[in-house]
């Protein structure tokens, strides 16, 4: 979201009449300025210009109504205020984090830090509808295509080369006998796996463009395709209603470093006006998937080496600005794996994290296992990340590459949104442009057990609340065959549920708790698969919770048929 600027009543009330004291901004934002001697410092401030007249109030009034500012700095003079805009010498920097106060030589006539009292992390509640839209929909279908899929390469403009554009050249984009252009494809090929999102790499680390662009001349205009794949992606998305969804990576771009040698300054304004051109001409995109998220330069992440990592045109400082803009320009993306989506601790795997808490102590955009926990200051959900091309992890197409069947994505399915994750797996095209029909197999088996499995329920219980001490029974009105069961919490009032046991009615009457189940935290989601049993009766118990109430979504048992 934009910068928030919507003051409280009684705050308005203040400014309003012009008795705005520090003691106003205390008592009524919870702020404190550092006292002498005591500085807070970072490399990812939102800088401001101020008046020549400004004050100390007026500073912590910017971060007072902004409602991620943590933490700020009033500064007065030229050399404190370099990353400022339009040259000022009196400036005011915001950050979303709240770095500890240290000893400091900054005389407090140039500098003065400060930052809002937090309150104690709770329970946090999901209250972005686009989250929980996100949620719901649990996979999308990654697409990494490029000139280094005509390279048989994973990584292009590495070491002061980059392949030709005129390598990128696909032979059949174009409608098959059935009238299914190779985006169509793409995107029916998502609605048989099940996914609700494609994410291509508009732009990969390399900086090969599949869109016209006036900021690059390495892209799928200089190839001998000359179309704008991008286009054409967003029209099939649009057509089948599947949402469109793009990897560009803020940080990477090899071409812009490696060849043209780019200085901070014209990497940052290259970039930023890539990403305007993408969501502002094929708009609205639903997500943006930001890869080394919060990193510098180096390694694969292809941007010029700063000598000062603070400077607003280089890495990590420069996050934020990108994070802004796609805020400003298109409020409904998603930035994920970015602010909005943190990665998964499993890596490249296809393999999640369980337990899975949503609740996110870091406000400042760097998580680690020890970040998630019950309690939060936010609710950030996790997404893991694979290629079908394994064992060998190929993310863009190698022929006679290894590749899962259906019963391995299901695993893995299993082990990401059937735990509380969501999860998005590459399919990438290969030199003709479509998904080779092998891959289209595979995913479409388990789409169609996914369809079967889970489509409707043996019973149910949909919206119910009910304490950690209370069963929740679920009764057939005849013998059935059961062997799974499907919880979900409404997250919309936060996440309890720590401990649980799903326990089956046998002949004699004895609810036996069954072997297997994951048995720990709920969430968004959790499938749970145990033997196969006749019965009258499923019934699931908490058996430890981080609150009293419980408020599930849903309890459903089932019948699974995965993918042979």
């Amino acid at each position: 979201m934009a910068r928030c600027t919507l003051l409280s009543a009684s705050l308005a009330l203040v400014v309003s009449m012009g008795l705005l004291l520090l003691s106003d901004v205390n008592a009524l934002c919870n702020m404190t300025a550092d006292p002498s001697g005591y500085t807070r410092t970072g490399s990812d401030y939102t800088w401001l210009a101020m008046p020549q007249d400004a004050t100390i109030e007026d500073c912590m009034l910017q971060c007072c109504v902004d409602a991620r500012c943590q933490a700020f700095s009033f500064n007065h003079g030229a050399k404190v205020c370099t990353q400022a805009p339009s040259n000022a010498t009196v400036c005011c920097a915001l950050k979303d984090a709240t770095p500890p106060a240290v000893p400091s030589s900054w005389n407090k006539s140039e500098v003065v830090t400060g930052a809002k009292e937090m309150a104690p992390a709770g329970i946090p509640k999901l209250t972005d509808p686009r989250l929980l839209d996100y949620l719901d929909m649990g996979l999308t279908q990654f697409m990494h295509f490029s000139v280094t899929t005509f390279g048989n390469i994973e990584h292009d403009c590495v070491n002061g080369k980059c392949l030709p554009a005129s390598m990128f050249n696909p032979t059949q984009m174009g409608p098959d006998k059935n009238g299914i252009t190779a985006t169509d494809q793409w995107v029916l090929t998502a609605k048989a796996m099940g996914a609700g999102e494609i994410c291509l790499t508009a732009h990969h680390e390399g900086g090969f463009c599949l869109f016209e662009t006036k900021f690059s001349n390495y892209s799928v205009m200089q190839s001998p395709y000359k179309q704008d794949i991008v286009s054409d992606f967003v029209a099939s998305c649009r057509k089948h209603g599947i949402r469109p969804c793009f990897y560009m990576g803020p940080n990477a771009n090899g071409y812009f470093t490696q060849v043209l040698n780019y200085t901070s300054e014209e990497f940052y304004h290259a970039q930023m006006g890539m990403f305007a051109e993408v969501l502002t001409n094929y708009g609205p995109i639903s997500r943006l998937w930001w890869d080394h998220y919060m990193m510098g330069c180096g390694g694969l992440s292809e941007c010029p080496a700063c000598k000062d990592e603070t400077d607003p045109y280089c890495f990590p400082a420069a996050w934020p600005n990108y994070t802004q803009l796609v805020h400003d320009i298109s409020p409904e993306t998603l930035l994920g794996t970015g602010p909005d989506v943190a990665h998964s601790g499993g890596g490249e795997t296809g393999v999640g994290d369980y337990p899975v808490w949503n609740g996110c102590n870091n406000t400042g955009g760097i998580y680690t296992h020890n970040t998630f926990g019950p309690q939060g200051y936010v609710f950030l959900p996790r997404e893991a990340d694979a290629t079908i091309q394994n064992p060998g992890d190929a993310w863009f197409w190698k022929k006679g590459h290894a590749f899962w069947n259906a019963s391995q994505i299901w695993q893995h399915y299993m082990l990401t949104v059937g735990r509380g994750e969501a999860f998005i797996l590459n399919l990438p095209p290969d030199t003709t442009g479509r998904i080779p029909q092998e891959y289209v197999d595979e995913v479409t088996k388990f789409g169609d057990a996914l369809r079967v499995s889970f489509n409707s329920s043996l019973a149910e219980i949909n919206n119910v609340t009910l304490t950690c001490s209370e069963p929740l029974v679920l009764n057939f009105t005849q013998l059935v065959t059961v062997d799974t069961t499907m919880l979900r919490e409404d997250l919309t009032q936060g996440q309890a549920v720590a401990t649980y046991s799903i326990d089956v009615l046998n002949s004699d009457g004895v609810w036996i708790p069954q072997n297997g189940v994951n048995g720990e935290t709920v969430g968004n989601k959790v499938i749970d698969f145990f033997e196969a049993t006749s019965t009258t009766a499923v019934r699931f118990r908490c058996m430890s919770s981080v609150r009293s109430e419980l408020y599930l979504r849903h309890f459903g048992a089932y019948k699974s048929q995965p993918p042979q």
